[in-house]
């Protein structure tokens, strides 16, 4: 009796640390978020083809590889200084820079938009690609005020803006059907309607404190903050960059050697499988850099958290992952149909890759908060080549999609502990 009763004190003791709340919180929102996500995707599959979905995936794909360097990385670093007037002068820098590369991303659209056409699956689908321009500018934008908020320690915000983003996207592709029909426009519309309405919201919450941000900022600051975080943009930019084409990669390399259907197969793998894990280690990691942060400066315990908190995603994701890998390939029959057996078994082989990924989340922060840039670079790189081995022996000498994504995720796995692992050692060494 006294042992359960100090468990219980220990768990009420938690519920009030500051730290679990703001965690709690983030991951209200995300899996709220997913939850409708998973409930919506049999109605979109039974409204939608695999042809429709693997187009609105290469939307994404492009649009996900640039959405990253969007900021050129400055919104991490938003969290960093203790002067508001530097993070309101570094909110700037990050809007303007977005605005750079959404210009300089139509311009190269506007060039090439024939040639990606005509070397993929999209065909005549070619003027969709200006929707990358669309989303990136949203998503880059959105997500430097969401790292602006987290500096605030508005969670309660970012998290209804997360709900609310799926609940538009969502409603814009089911309510589409209804009115006008299901074609995969209306599937990309509602990734570019759902952020954009998120990232206003986020912006009208702020009109509070505009008046300051505007007070602190002038570009002597801008300037400031743009030498003194010079590594983000040089050496965590190409990082994020090798690291989303690395992320997006099978979907290019689908569309160009296979079929819009077979995109639309492993975008529903992901959707149902990838997403879920990602907003919730994203969640938790956003609130451990927040803390990471704090602990680098006060001389905290940063190697007892990180333990702590990769502990809780591996008890998080660890059930559902070995349900996926087991009897993949049945549950998305069963609540998919028939048509999506294929996604299943994509499911099943990178169930275990997506799982390691999931859990690197907060080990990926402390490369940022210990100043770990350049590793951070190698190992992508080193990422990035083993993916493109991956899909040369799995071309080339199988012709296989399944003996790609098998070799995708088993070189994932092995990089993926490394990863991990050096985060370990290094928090490891500050602590002795």
């Amino acid at each position: 009796m006294k042992v359960i009763l100090n468990q219980f004190s220990a768990v009420k003791r938690s519920l009030k640390n500051k730290f679990v709340q703001n965690m709690a919180t983030m991951l209200a929102g995300n899996i709220t978020a997913q939850a409708l996500v998973l409930l919506a995707a049999p109605v979109l599959t039974r409204l939608y083809t695999p042809n429709d979905f693997g187009i609105m995936t290469f939307i994404q794909s492009g649009a996900g590889i640039f959405s990253v360097i969007a900021c050129f990385r400055y919104r991490f670093s938003i969290l960093l200084p203790a002067e508001d007037e530097q993070s309101n002068n570094l909110l700037t820098l990050s809007l303007l820079a977005t605005v750079f590369t959404t210009l300089f991303l139509l311009m190269v659209i506007i060039l090439f938009k024939n040639v990606i056409a005509q070397n993929t699956e999209l065909g005549t689908y070619g003027n969709y690609l200006f929707f990358i321009v669309f989303i990136v500018f949203i998503v880059g934008s959105r997500e430097t005020l969401v790292f602006f908020h987290t500096r605030l320690k508005n969670y309660k915000i970012i998290s209804i803006s997360i709900i609310l983003m799926t609940i538009i996207g969502l409603g814009v592709k089911i309510g589409a059907v209804f009115f006008f029909s299901a074609s995969a426009f209306w599937l990309v519309m509602g990734n570019v309607v759902g952020p954009l309405l998120s990232g206003l919201i986020l912006f009208i919450c702020l009109r509070q404190i505009l008046p300051e941000i505007k007070k602190n900022v002038n570009l002597a600051g801008i300037r400031k903050v743009a030498q003194k975080y010079y590594r983000f943009p040089l050496y965590n930019m190409p990082t994020a960059l090798i690291n989303s084409i690395s992320e997006n990669l099978p979907v290019l390399l689908f569309a160009y050697y296979f079929s819009n259907k077979v995109v639309g197969l492993y975008g529903l793998a992901n959707v149902v499988l990838k997403k879920p894990l990602d907003v919730i280690s994203q969640s938790i990691s956003k609130v451990f850099f927040e803390k990471s942060s704090a602990l680098v400066k006060d001389g905290g315990d940063l190697y007892k958290d990180l333990k702590k908190t990769t502990l809780a995603l591996f008890g998080i994701g660890i059930v559902p992952v070995a349900v996926m890998t087991i009897w993949g390939s049945t549950i998305f029959q069963l609540i998919f149909g028939a048509e999506w057996k294929g996604s299943g078994i994509y499911a099943q082989i990178l169930s275990v890759y997506l799982f390691v990924l999931m859990i690197n989340k907060p080990s990926a922060q402390i490369y940022f908060v210990k100043n770990l840039l350049r590793e951070n670079l190698y190992f992508k790189i080193t990422n990035l080549l083993l993916i493109l081995l991956a899909f040369f022996i799995g071309m080339y000498n199988f012709n296989s999609d399944l003996i790609c994504l098998l070799l995708f995720s088993l070189f994932g796995v092995a990089l993926n502990a490394v990863y991990i692992a050096y985060a370990f050692l290094n928090c490891k060494k500050c602590e002795q």
